[in-house]
């Protein structure tokens, strides 16, 4: 698994996982801003710099590979920060290596689809084989990200993934199908080991957005947001908004751990 690493001296570390067909390079906004904390960023399997195992188990693989990452460079805990299908590699990343796990972010979170998307998403498994990837691609850009207002990040989702391999996409969808099922999972490890969960969601992520509200009556106690006239890749689309609401929640985690010492 490719990755890099920003050191800006600082005792708290950060790590970056992005969503479908992005890699580091989507993060360069968030990198830019979070002087405050040493940054760790990968390329998930077949993103960016990382070549695609055709092997089964790719997101446990995945979080282990994170794990070991994380192991060589002597980092002991983080704070993650995720975005769409970033989301449950970030879950099951906390669900494995638990005690590694300061805090999460989870951005265009994508788990507790209704019935309805659920139905949706089993025709897009079903028909991932049959339709060309320079169909296919950008098909599922414009349902996710339709307004014209989305159009900075449905442009960098179709220009990323079109640089991915066919196998490597097909995999994560997959990944991305089998995985709303574990949810339960997921909850019943952060509920258990209390860790601060914080939502972002853009007001205008049709397909996705009351994912987070659904989630959200799960966890009471976690964090969540909505940016106004925002779509699903808020990490780019309203930056600004977005690193802030990373940066308050961050610092009010700090304030707390200090209070308790």
């Amino acid at each position: 698994m490719n990755y890099n690493i920003y050191d800006n001296h600082s005792k708290e570390w950060v790590l970056l996982i992005h969503g479908l067909g992005g890699s580091i390079n989507t993060w360069k906004y968030q990198i830019n801003d979070m002087q405050n904390y040493n940054i760790i960023a990968v390329d998930l399997e077949g993103h960016g710099g990382s070549s695609i195992n055709k092997h089964k188990h790719l997101l446990a693989r995945s979080a282990s590979d994170i794990n070991q990452i994380l192991e060589k460079e002597n980092i002991h805990q983080v704070h993650i920060i995720s975005l769409s299908l970033g989301t449950i590699v970030a879950l099951e990343f906390t669900y494995l290596y638990k005690e590694k796990v300061k805090s999460i972010v989870l951005a265009g979170y994508v788990l507790n689809l209704h019935l309805g998307f659920k139905t949706l998403l089993t025709f897009v498994e079903g028909f991932k084989y049959i339709i060309p990837k320079r169909f296919f691609y950008p098909m599922f850009a414009n349902i996710m990200m339709p307004r014209k207002n989305h159009k900075k990040s449905r442009d960098v989702f179709i220009k990323e993934s079109l640089k991915m391999k066919s196998a490597a996409f097909r995999m994560w969808l997959s990944e991305f199908y089998k995985t709303q099922f574990k949810l339960k999972d997921y909850i019943k490890v952060i509920k258990e080991n209390k860790l601060p969960l914080f939502l972002i969601s853009g007001e205008e992520d049709y397909f996705f957005v009351n994912c987070a509200r659904r989630t959200h009556k799960k966890l009471n106690e976690a964090t969540l947001s909505f940016i106004e006239k925002c779509g699903h890749v808020c990490s780019i689309e309203k930056y600004e908004t977005f690193n802030k609401l990373v940066l308050n929640f961050l610092s009010e985690l700090n304030v707390v751990e200090k209070a308790k010492v």
